[in-house]
């Protein structure tokens, strides 16, 4: 199922220790510059203002560092001290919802050090918090093509600028380029989803030389799959070649990211994509096996840390696959509502909520899928078009026109960004003409070509249940018809492959 991210703004973890890093001690002036009581007092002033900051007094602190900073002293100490100081006046600033002042503050320490990977990504950080996507995706390539390792910034934040630049594409591309450069990983993981988009703005804006390196990155099953349903993808690739195999490729994955959890023992990414591997393998059993102990803490009303709280949710997310393949729809909506409650400490809290909704439909629980959706605040259009889609279904089943005219307003507003749920409703409602137009769309958009392909490859399946039988019959025929069937030998091609489907039953 689609991400739902709620695109709120997101500061970079790779700030929260910026006011600790900050420091001007006397020491570091510059050589001409005698170390007299004025300096002496001006510096330990700072030290007492950083430490006001680090202990959450933002305010005093702020109030300290206005005095400091218009104060000629700090002209004396050297560039380094200078640039630090600023830069955690900046930051103190921003969180004191000043962004005039913090960006005075952080232009200033920019000019003293220009290239500096903390300065650029309180910056980054400070046009997130102000709105302005495109200013921080210029300071972020700027910070990430400066950095001498991998920076560690949260995938939220790299997620929601890819939303914002979506129809930017040099935008992004510099973006995923610069991230692909850094050697960035996602929560310990090679991003291959990520890369694939890079190679696909690649092969639109006339990167074709770099798009080699990009896939040799690509290792994981979903994007092999994609690759090789995409025709622009046929001459870079070798069909026969056991590394675009995805059955092969899906059980050496599989066994990369063992060993590598297992080096870490780190609860993160790998595991839950190791989950989700084991999936496409149809190994339900050891997905179970995995996941046994989460589930019983859960089960007790535990919660994970906040930092585990997002990999522990879409580990029962993986479970409640499992066990509804296996025929246990009880025990699996137990497991939806496990994650939605643990995923509502991290980031995702959102989607696993909207999978709780969805899985009642799956159910024929129309009315149950409706009150689950009900209250999720703070939806970007994706996130609204997927609640209006569980909603119109829970309004045709009772017959409540008005309602299914509401939520198909709210589709039909969102349209642009959220195909899929526009045509999911056309489905519903047997309409496979509005339907096959909004396919041949997607196909036909470069961005969701990819995804659209993969959706239609034959995978295997498990039987629908009761709420899918319909739609997921209408599916079926979708893809067989003349028109589809056209558009696709003209982008692509649709395989038998001996994996399982995320959809299941489709």
């Amino acid at each position: 199922m689609p991400r739902f991210a709620p695109f709120a703004v997101l500061l970079l973890a790779a700030l929260s220790s910026v006011p600790a890093s900050a420091s001007i001690t006397v020491a570091q002036q510059k050589p001409s510059i005698t170390s007299d009581a004025a300096h002496m007092a001006y510096a330990t002033r700072w030290d007492e203002a950083i430490q006001q900051s680090r202990s959450g007094n933002t305010l005093g602190a702020l109030l300290a560092m206005e005095r400091l900073m218009e104060d000629p002293l700090l002209d004396d100490f050297d560039a380094e001290r200078q640039g630090r100081a600023a830069q955690v006046a900046g930051w103190t600033a921003m969180v004191q919802k000043k962004p005039a002042l913090a960006r005075r503050y952080l232009q200033r320490a920019q000019q003293v050090l220009p290239d500096d990977t903390q300065i650029l990504l309180t910056l980054v950080s400070l046009e997130l918090s102000e709105n302005q996507p495109a200013t921080a995706t210029t300071y972020l390539v700027q910070a990430l093509k400066h950095a001498d390792a991998p920076l560690p910034i949260d995938r939220q934040p790299i997620n929601y600028l890819q939303y914002r630049l979506r129809y930017q594409p040099q935008q992004r591309l510099a973006l995923l380029q610069a991230l692909f450069d850094n050697g960035w990983k996602s929560g310990g993981l090679e991003p291959t989803g990520m890369w694939l988009t890079l190679a696909t703005l690649q092969a639109e804006n006339g990167g074709g030389d770099a798009i080699p390196a990009t896939l040799a990155r690509i290792d994981s099953p979903a994007e092999i799959i994609q690759l090789r349903s995409d025709k622009r993808f046929d001459r870079y690739i070798d069909r026969a070649d056991p590394r675009f195999d995805p059955v092969q490729v899906a059980q050496k994955y599989l066994d990369t990211l063992r060993v590598s959890g297992l080096l870490d023992r780190k609860l993160d990414a790998r595991i839950a994509q190791f989950s989700v591997t084991l999936l496409m393998l149809d190994r339900n059993e050891e997905v179970l096996a995995l996941t046994d102990g989460m589930a019983r803490a859960a089960a007790e009303g535990e919660s994970p840390s906040a930092e585990e709280a997002e990999w522990v949710a879409w580990l029962l997310n993986s479970r409640f696959s499992a066990l509804r393949r296996l025929g246990r729809t009880d025990d699996a909506l137990v497991a939806a509502q496990q994650a939605a409650r643990i995923g509502a400490l991290g980031p995702d809290g959102t989607e696993h909520q909207l999978n709780v909704g969805f899985l009642f439909t799956s159910l024929g629980r129309m009315q149950d899928a409706a009150q689950a959706v009900s209250d999720l605040p703070g939806l970007g259009g994706y996130g609204k078009a997927a609640q209006a889609l569980v909603q119109f279904a829970a309004a045709r089943e009772r017959g409540d026109a008005k309602a299914m005219e509401t939520a198909r307003s709210v589709i039909l507003a969102q349209r642009n960004d959220a195909r899929l749920f526009h045509r999911e409703m056309l489905l519903d409602e047997g309409n496979l003409d509005g339907a096959a137009v909004v396919l041949i769309e997607q196909l036909r958009s470069p961005m969701d070509r990819g995804e659209t392909l993969a959706s239609l490859q034959d995978m295997r399946t498990y039987p629908s249940l009761p709420g899918d039988m319909k739609i997921d019959a209408a599916w079926r025929a979708l893809k067989q018809r003349a028109d589809v069937q056209a558009e696709v030998a003209r982008v692509g091609r649709i395989e038998r492959y001996e994996l399982v489907s995320s959809s299941t039953s489709r």
